[in-house]
C-alpha cells in the first residue's frame, strides 16, 4: 500500500471516547500532528452555516475532539479552547496527555540511591496511578497505557515531594533525562527505551521526500570520556577503547546529578551505578557522529510506500543517500508528524526524523 492524499472528518464525543455527540460540519480546514516527547495538538474550522446549535453546544475539557482521515482514527484529545466568529468556529484541543498535564502529583517518592528505580515503571505509575486511575478512570485511559518492555531498561535515582510537579512534568523529565521515548497515537499513549528499536516501518528512498536529504558530521557532538557527577566531588567514569583515545584524543562528555547530592561518601556501587550511566551518555559520541539531516517538514509525496499507521512518532526506518561526495545510510526514527487539510489546497503531510540511536536493543524474536 502507498501513501495517498487523504480526506478528514472531526467528530465530537464526551470525555472518556465512548459517546459521540456528533459531527463537526462543514469543515473548511483541519490540522492535527504527533510528536515525541511531547503533548500533540490539533486545530478544526468549522463553518456555521449548518451545526450552529451543536457549535453552540461545544464545552472544553468535558468534549474531546476526534479525527478521522478516509475513516481511519488518526488523532483524539480534550477540546481546551473554542473560538468563536461570525462564519466559523476554531476548535483546538491536545492529546490524551494533557490530563496528566493538569494533575497535581499528590504523592512523594524517594528512590535515592540505593533505591534507584526503573524509569517505565516510575513514568506507567505516574499516568495509570497519579493521573487516570484516580476518581474512577474518567477518561477510560487505563487500557490505553502501552509501556513498552524489555529485560535492560533504564534505571534512575530521584526524589519528588508530593505536590512538587504536575504529573505530566515529572514523566517528561524521565523521557528528557533519564534515556526513554513516548508518543501518543490516536487514544494510546506509548514510553520505551530509546535505545529499543520496537516499531520498524519500511525504508525510505529520497524521491518520495519533497526535499533532499544531507549528510552531516557533528564534531561538538564528539566525546570519548563521559563522566556523572554529584557536583560534590565525586564522579562515575566510562571511556572510549584505547584506539579511539589514541586517535581522537581526550574529548570530555560531563552529566551532573543535582538530584543525587547525598552528603558524605558514595559508596563504590553508587559510583559503578554512576559510571554505568555515563557509559550509556557516551553511546554514540565516538567517532564524532554522522547523520542523514531529512530538512525539517519535509512533505511525503504520494506513492511513499507508508501507511498513515506507519506515521508512529520513535518508528525506525533505513534513509540511505547515495548522490553526494560521501554516501551514507542509516537508521532514523520518527520524530514528528504534521498533517493538514484545507480547500481548495487539499492535504499536505509532512514529517522531521533525527538518527538513531547508536545503541540498539531488539526485543526478543
Amino acid at each position: 500500500m502507498t501513501f495517498t492524499c487523504g480526506r478528514h472528518r472531526a467528530f465530537v464525543y464526551e470525555r472518556g471516547g465512548v459517546n459521540r455527540i456528533g459531527e463537526l460540519t462543514p469543515m473548511s480546514a483541519v490540522r492535527w500532528n504527533r510528536k515525541r516527547d511531547d503533548i500533540s495538538d490539533s486545530e478544526a474550522t468549522i463553518g456555521t452555516s449548518e451545526c450552529c446549535e451543536l457549535l453552540g453546544d461545544l464545552r472544553t475539557v468535558k468534549h474531546e475532539l476526534h479525527i478521522e482521515r478516509d475513516d481511519e482514527h488518526v488523532w483524539q484529545g480534550v477540546i481546551t479552547r473554542l473560538e468563536y466568529d461570525w462564519n466559523e468556529v476554531r476548535v483546538y484541543a491536545e492529546d490524551m496527555l494533557w490530563p496528566s498535564k493538569r494533575t497535581a502529583l499528590k504523592a512523594g517518592y524517594d528512590q535515592s540511591w540505593p533505591n534507584s528505580y526503573n524509569v517505565i515503571d516510575r513514568m506507567h505509575w505516574l499516568l495509570a496511578n497519579q493521573t487516570y486511575a484516580p476518581h474512577g478512570d474518567p477518561w477510560r485511559m487505563l487500557s490505553h497505557l502501552h509501556p513498552v518492555r524489555h529485560s535492560d531498561e533504564p534505571k534512575a535515582t530521584k526524589k519528588a515531594a508530593a505536590y512538587q510537579y504536575y504529573a505530566w512534568d515529572d514523566f517528561d523529565k524521565y523521557a528528557e533525562d533519564n534515556g526513554t521515548d513516548y508518543t501518543v497515537v490516536g487514544r494510546d499513549i506509548y514510553y520505551w527505551d530509546l535505545n529499543l528499536r520496537w516499531k520498524i516501518i519500511p525504508p525510505l528512498d529520497e524521491e518520495y521526500l519533497s526535499q533532499f536529504p544531507r549528510i552531516v558530521e557533528y564534531g561538538n557532538s564528539a566525546a570519548t570520556q563521559a563522566f556523572v557527577s554529584n557536583t560534590e566531588g565525586y564522579a562515575g567514569v566510562a571511556s572510549a577503547p584505547e584506539a579511539t583515545l589514541l586517535e581522537y584524543g581526550y574529548i570530555d562528555y560531563l552529566k551532573t546529578n543535582l538530584e543525587d547530592t547525598d552528603e558524605g561518601v558514595p559508596l563504590d556501587a553508587e559510583i559503578a551505578e554512576w559510571a554505568k550511566t555515563a557509559g550509556r551518555n557516551l553511546n554514540g559520541r565516538y567517532p564524532p557522529p554522522v547523520g542523514i539531516v531529512i530538512p525539517a517538514n519535509t512533505t511525503l509525496l504520494p506513492g511513499a510506500p507508508w501507511s498513515m499507521s506507519d506515521l508512529f512518532p520513535g518508528a525506525w526506518f533505513i534513509v540511505r543517500v547515495d548522490r553526494l561526495c560521501r554516501k551514507f545510510s542509516e537508521w532514523q526514527r520518527i520524530s514528528e508528524v504534521a498533517v493538514e487539510e484545507s480547500a481548495p489546497a487539499g492535504e499536505t503531510v509532512n514529517f522531521t526524523a533525527i538518527s538513531a540511536p547508536s545503541s540498539i536493543v531488539d526485543l526478543p524474536v
